[in-house]
């Protein structure tokens, strides 16, 4: 640890996505990078190795079981969850949840502990639905792992179905399994209060999701900059002809306009002259 605290004392704090992070100098950072190289790679070496745990919700216990064993080279145990009020409308030998939840990575060979339920368990979650039926308000799992989400919200007896968000600008920014938001099943928007036994409908992304989002970003902003291009050449193009125009508008001016005048004058002498000659003009 002492390196450590003299390495960050030998650095400078920059700010970097959000983070203050130590900037390495010399003499320490020819030394360090290296080192830092290496267990990134040995990092991201793991990471390529690790399992995805499916979600294996309303899912027979046999065939989850059976995944987890021949396909992904997992330790399976299962086990009979606990009876809730949730679980009241559920079907025998159905898979509930898991742990880890669903959606972690681990390790191959890793134990997981896959919870279902009996008939038993049903008939008990059943009796309290009909003892504890209570009215709470909304719980905040916006922001949350979709896995973790729908636990908790299932836990204070609501009955969740999930549904993966359509690609959109407000998305970008989102995170891989990211909870956006929670409805009603018909999409209208929860009111303050929900009751034991509720359906709701949580919303998510993914990493598909967050891609077309910024795809859509990309091409609105390229769209945006040649709007931009052809309004700022139309722009020129109108401020060079206005220019020639006033350069070359007294001349013309002059040409259509210059002549007219004229003859209007010399009409108006003319007429000056004849009145004075007149006979009428004399014998008076």
């Amino acid at each position: 640890m002492a390196n450590w605290n003299k390495l960050a004392k030998n650095g400078k704090k920059v700010v970097k996505n959000g983070k203050v992070v130590v900037e390495m100098i010399a003499p320490f950072a020819p030394t360090i990078l290296p080192f830092m190289g290496k267990v990134g790679n040995e990092y991201l070496d793991k990471q390529k190795n690790r399992v995805k745990i499916p979600d294996f919700k309303d899912v027979h216990i046999a065939e989850a079981l059976r995944v987890l064993k021949n396909e992904l080279n997992l330790t399976p145990i299962s086990a009979i969850a606990n009876p809730s009020l949730v679980y009241a409308d559920e079907s025998e030998n159905e898979v509930m949840y898991s742990e880890p939840r669903f959606g972690s990575r681990v390790n191959p060979g890793t134990t997981v502990k896959v919870y279902y339920l009996t008939q038993e368990v049903i008939d008990k979650s059943k009796k309290l639905l009909e003892n504890v039926a209570q009215e709470f308000k909304v719980p905040r799992v916006i922001g949350l792992n979709i896995y973790e989400a729908r636990e908790d919200l299932e836990k204070i007896g609501l009955k969740v179905a999930v549904k993966l968000e359509k690609p959109s600008l407000k998305l970008v920014s989102k995170e891989d399994g990211q909870v956006t938001r929670v409805t009603y099943p018909n999409d209208q928007k929860i009111s303050s209060k929900l009751k034991t036994g509720d359906r709701v409908l949580v919303y998510y992304v993914n990493v598909e999701v967050i891609l077309k989002s910024r795809s859509i970003k990309v091409k609105k902003e390229k769209d945006r900059h040649e709007i931009i291009n052809k309004i700022g050449t139309v722009t020129k193009d109108i401020s060079k002809s206005i220019c020639s125009e006033a350069v070359d508008t007294p001349k013309k001016v002059v040409k259509k306009i210059g002549k007219p005048f004229a003859k209007k004058k010399l009409s108006s002498d003319k007429n000056k002259r004849n009145h004075k000659a007149s006979p009428s003009d004399s014998k008076s």
